[in-house]
Formats: C-alpha cells, sequence, structure tokens
C-alpha cells in the first residue's frame, strides 16, 4: 500500500508536457443554420403530429405509446419534410 502511494506520489509531481492543438479555433459545421432549420422542422411535425393524435384518443401521447399504424404514420410525415 505504502509503494502505491509513493509511486502515485511521484507522478503527481511528473511535469506532463501539453502540446498546443494546431487546430484553434475549432472547425464548425458549415451549414450549421441549415440544419438547426430542418431540426425545427421535424421537431414540429413531430409536435403536430402528437397533437393530433392525443386529441382523438384524449390523452397526451409520446412517440413510444403509438401503436404500430401511428408510428408508419409519423414516419411518413418525417419522411415528407
Amino acid at each position: 500500500m505504502q509503494e502505491t502511494k509513493r509511486l502515485l506520489d511521484r507522478e503527481v509531481e511528473t511535469v506532463v508536457e501539453r502540446t498546443d492543438v494546431d487546430e484553434l479555433p475549432l472547425k464548425v459545421v458549415p451549414n450549421w443554420d441549415e440544419l438547426v432549420s430542418k431540426a425545427n422542422r421535424l421537431a414540429e411535425v413531430i409536435d403536430r403530429h402528437l397533437d393530433f393524435e392525443s386529441k382523438l384518443q384524449g390523452r397526451d401521447l409520446r412517440p413510444v405509446t403509438l401503436c404500430p399504424e401511428q408510428r408508419v404514420s409519423l414516419a411518413t410525415d418525417l419522411s415528407a419534410v
């Protein structure tokens, strides 16, 4: 146990060299705004689909609680977007 503690103490005292990253600033996605716009449209379609199904069944729905037919309908709606 003492041997392990001494080894750890030596490791802590050892100076680790830091190498700077040459690729700063980090590259970002060039079409980020377009991707966010598409994601927002998809989220809106999901929300509308679940709202519609909720009104038919009279209870709040989540994607997990949809039956297979409702899931296919949701996937079709999403593929259209």
